[in-house]
């Protein structure tokens, strides 16, 4: 996973993770294709996390909202608790950086990561809508390795943007991402983790 994980160098990381074990390697067949469905149905991880909290709205390479599975270069309009990026509508922005996808005899894999980018809606301020860095990394991944499925969460080089032009986007980044790096983040991303873990989970 080294080559699929951006390298932690600085700042806060942050993992959750969940497995899911079958009577049958069938079983895990059939419900590895099913998580990965849902991990890519980004306008659904609101309702896989169950309670109310960031909203994710998948986007064209313009900001326009868009329904259909994530692809490579896609954006993310992300509406999170607590105050609003100024410049940016009330919203941060992720880009989808990498999509991995992987076949062999030992394992199947899917992998996604997302950075920190500028507003798509707004391409002449070049500035990170984001309360993290754009050196900063969420990245998921499913793995099937024969009757299991692990599912991870894995955020890195977690650093808090004060490096806006805009004294009010310092100001609102601060605030969110001093309590994401003390721990208000990780709910999030373990309850999401989980929600698509009790997607398949057999009962």
């Amino acid at each position: 996973m080294k080559n699929i994980i951006p390298e932690q160098k600085e700042g806060k990381k942050l993992d959750c993770f969940e497995s899911v074990d079958f009577e049958s390697a069938a079983m895990a067949d059939l419900a590895f294709e099913t998580v990965c469905a849902y991990l890519l149905d980004v306008n659904y991880w609101y309702d896989l996390a169950k309670i109310p909290a960031t909203t994710f709205q998948l986007t064209d390479s313009n900001g326009f909202p868009i329904d259909r599975p994530l692809a490579l270069h896609d954006y993310i309009r992300l509406n999170i608790p607590g105050p609003g990026l100024p410049s940016s509508e009330g919203y941060d922005w992720v880009n989808v950086v990498n999509i991995t996808q992987d076949v062999t005899s030992e394992y199947k894999l899917l992998a996604l990561t997302l950075k920190p980018c500028p507003d798509p809606k707004h391409p002449d301020n070049k500035d990170t809508a984001h309360f993290f860095e754009g050196i900063s990394s969420s990245t998921f991944l499913v793995e099937q390795r024969r009757n299991s499925i692990l599912i991870q969460y894995a955020g890195r080089n977690e650093i808090i943007n004060v490096e806006n032009h805009s004294l009010g986007d310092n100001i609102r980044n601060l605030i969110i991402g001093f309590a994401a790096k003390i721990g208000a983040s990780y709910p999030q991303w373990k309850l999401l983790v989980k929600g698509l873990a009790d997607r398949i989970r057999p009962e």
